[in-house]
């Protein structure tokens, strides 16, 4: 985690300073932008772990319940109008992830919760970053997100008594593709949440699940369950449909 974090911020904090721009500059230590650096620690923290003792494919499927948290969280936070018809599409999303996650059952796993608080601090993110001034340019916060991973992981570091080891050959190719993919994914993200309108911009989030799938068959021969499937299905039609919901609303809305 730390080895990513100084990666990527010294990346972003050599384009700022190219650009003339602080990379640190005194607004990104209060109000949203603040709040958005703290719940990227928090994300990051949560998928790292789970990733490391959840399949792929639970992983991937629960993450995909992330636009209808943002919708739900703009609602309950921001009093963004919500309808019924989304809100039953949100409560149908979530009956969705409780299908994969099966609390109930003796297929439970408890590691499966990072997996949720990872969605939920993910979705508070997002909403976060909507809530960013516009004088933070996206370039600050990218530096800002990445950069607060080098203390998280140290501090995780010595709280569990991990030791320092220098990474293996192998490792060193990984954690640069880590980085070199993580760059331009962070800041495309980053970008869209603040330019695109949401209901645009959302449902691309669950093209990850094929992906996701994909890989964790191919790669990792994991076998996909019906739970799994079942759930994701509900998940991303949930989701497709609530914003497919905005959108039309949006068009039919008098102008102002």
């Amino acid at each position: 985690m730390s080895m990513l974090g100084l990666g990527g911020a010294a990346v972003f904090a050599a384009w700022s300073l190219s650009r003339g721009e602080n990379p640190l500059p005194r607004t990104l230590f209060h109000g949203p932008a603040l709040y958005r650096t703290i719940l990227e620690a928090a994300t990051s923290l949560n998928f790292i772990i789970a990733l490391s003792l959840v399949p792929l494919a639970l992983l991937t499927t629960i993450m995909q319940a992330n636009p209808l948290l943002v919708t739900m969280g703009a609602a309950l936070f921001f009093g963004a109008p919500v309808g019924w018809r989304r809100w039953s599409a949100i409560i149908i999303g979530l009956v969705g992830v409780l299908i994969v996650v099966r609390p109930f059952g003796t297929a439970f796993e408890l590691t499966t919760l990072w997996v949720v608080a990872g969605a939920i601090t993910q979705s508070a993110r997002d909403l976060a970053t909507r809530r960013t001034p516009a004088h933070v340019t996206t370039l600050q916060l990218s530096t800002a997100g990445f950069g607060v991973m080098v203390p998280t992981g140290i501090i995780v570091c010595l709280i569990f008594g991990t030791p320092p080891v220098w990474p293996s050959l192998v490792n060193w190719g990984y954690l640069l593709a880590a980085v070199g993919i993580g760059i331009p994914a962070l800041y495309a993200i980053i970008l869209a949440n603040r330019l695109g309108d949401i209901s645009f911009v959302a449902p691309f989030r669950y093209s990850r699940i094929v992906f996701g799938l994909a890989l964790s068959v191919i790669v990792f021969g994991e076998v996909l369950d019906g739970y799994t499937l079942v759930g994701a299905a509900i998940i991303v039609a949930s989701g497709l449909y609530t914003f497919a919901r905005e959108a039309r609303l949006r068009r039919t809305s008098p102008s102002t």
